[in-house]
């Protein structure tokens, strides 16, 4: 079964965008990743995209397909040739882009930097309960791939963290190793303006870890109503 890939390009020494259309054999199995593996080993070498793990467990080879973010060494090629003759793949929104599909993730390093993402005073002798590691778990499965922070519409709002950052903001601020709580409420209340959230729940669509950082951003919010400590 073939299957047509049409492929954002970016040559940033000409400063040119374009599509190429690839046409490929799918076989079963075949991952996104593998596609574009296929395509820059035996059509056009100068095919440009991140990857690493090729396990799910990185986020480095995140782009858009028709239009959603997915992570490309999961999403299978197959489905999508059952229903359509020809597949959009482009790079993450809202990230500056290098090449093709790879994009610069600066500003989320620079945000985790900025929200101080780590314990505050690691408090050595203190042990996560059983119940509080349950309800950090899905937060601390964030494999920091963007997807969300990308279709978030809001992050174009300057200032704004974004669903990426409160999720992290939340795992920390529930770890009891954690020192400065007060701060950490602070941080997504006025420096990561929490209440500029949409509530789109787009977010919480297009984790491929099912984080649901929509769901998180709701949970800080109903900390900072109650005392602004994060205490009943």
């Amino acid at each position: 079964m073939k299957l047509k890939l049409k492929v954002f390009r970016y040559d940033p020494a000409k400063g040119e965008k374009r599509y190429d259309t690839f046409e490929i054999e799918c076989e079963e199995g075949m991952t996104f990743l593998s596609a574009l593996q296929k395509i820059k080993e035996d059509i056009d070498p100068s095919l440009t995209f991140r990857h690493f793990c090729r396990a799910g467990i990185c986020g480095t080879c995140t782009v858009y397909i028709n239009g959603f973010p997915k992570l490309a060494c999961k999403e299978q090629v197959l489905p999508y040739a059952l229903m359509s003759k020809e597949v959009v793949i482009e790079p993450l929104d809202k990230f500056p882009v290098i090449k093709d599909l790879a994009v610069d993730h600066d500003s989320v390093i620079l945000d985790l930097k900025r929200f101080r993402s780590w314990i505050s005073g690691f408090k050595e002798s203190v042990r996560i309960p059983p119940d509080v590691s349950s309800r950090i778990e899905k937060a601390a499965d964030c494999i920091l791939c963007s997807a969300c922070q990308s279709y978030c519409p809001q992050v174009l709002d300057e200032g704004y963290a974004g669903p990426l950052i409160f999720a992290k903001l939340y795992r920390f601020l529930e770890d009891p190793r954690e020192e400065d709580r007060e701060y950490r409420l602070k941080e997504a209340l006025e420096e990561g303006k929490l209440y500029h959230c949409l509530s789109c729940n787009k977010c919480n669509n297009v984790c491929p870890k099912e984080v649901q950082p929509a769901t998180l951003i709701r949970e800080l919010m109903t900390y900072i109503r109650l005392d602004g400590k994060g205490q009943p």
